[in-house]
């Protein structure tokens, strides 16, 4: 008998334990959901509250299907002042009643585009196309004179960090190559052009960057040694989260 209460004992300890886990973990939650703006004064300070701007935006989020932004019941919209990138308004709605978050959105400032924003995967394209914003990425390959024995990098800056795909190819692969990791791999003293193709939600664009092979490193570029991984001429498409490859973030 003794044996039976001890263990009823121990379990309700353990379920009790539990629960209050869950409730601390729920209040966490609920804490990071809610509008921070209900607590502050001078809300125009730090977010677009009215005006031309907010009415377009509104209006943009609220004429997509209900199906692709999760605008359900009444809710209201928090747009931050600062812009995001140069390029997107980040805007983030709020049930009415509870102030809790319901969705985040990137709007374009030319309202060519709308992602909506996940906390656990890949932003989504719900709107427009991706055209414009592909004008605003940019691709750099550094070092332009690369070391033998080290090894160059492409870097990407994506408005917002939105994910993108890309392929990268050297024209002389006697030259340099394009490793498993997106790293040139110098093979040979000389020159050769590395097109990278980029691709955005529906869009694609290509950049050509010019580069050389050198023979002597420098001080600095002795340290950058190359890495084992196998190369070819070309690489096929990788996934990114919109942050530098090989190197990153860049902004």
């Amino acid at each position: 008998m003794k044996v039976w209460r001890i263990c009823m004992i121990t379990l309700l300890c353990c379920l009790s334990i539990q629960a209050c886990s869950l409730a601390a973990d729920t209040t966490k939650m609920d804490m990071q959901s809610i509008d921070p703006s209900i607590q502050m004064k001078n809300l125009e300070s730090y977010y677009i509250t009215s005006g031309r701007t907010y009415d377009k935006i509104a209006a943009l989020l609220q004429s997509i299907p209900a199906d692709k932004t999760g605008l359900v019941g009444d809710y209201y919209f928090r747009i931050d002042k600062k812009v995001t990138s140069k390029y997107f308004y980040h805007v983030n709605a709020y049930d009415t009643t509870m102030h809790t978050l319901k969705s985040s959105y990137f709007v374009a400032k030319d309202e060519s585009c709308v992602w909506r924003l996940y906390g656990e995967k890949d932003a989504e394209l719900i709107f427009g196309n991706t055209e414009s914003m592909l004008k605003k990425t940019e691709v750099v390959v550094y070092p332009k004179r690369i070391p033998l024995g080290s090894y160059g990098i492409i870097r990407v800056h994506v408005p917002g960090m939105i994910p993108y795909d890309i392929k990268a190819t050297s024209l002389n692969a006697h030259v340099a190559t394009i490793s498993d990791k997106m790293n040139i791999a110098p093979a040979a003293v000389g020159t050769t052009s590395i097109v990278v193709d980029i691709k955005i939600g529906n869009a694609e664009r290509t950049f050509t960057r010019d580069i050389a092979v050198v023979d002597t490193a420098d001080t600095q570029e002795a340290h950058r040694r190359s890495p084992n991984v196998s190369v070819g001429i070309g690489v096929g498409w990788h996934h990114h989260g919109g942050i530098g490859i090989g190197v990153g973030p860049w902004w």
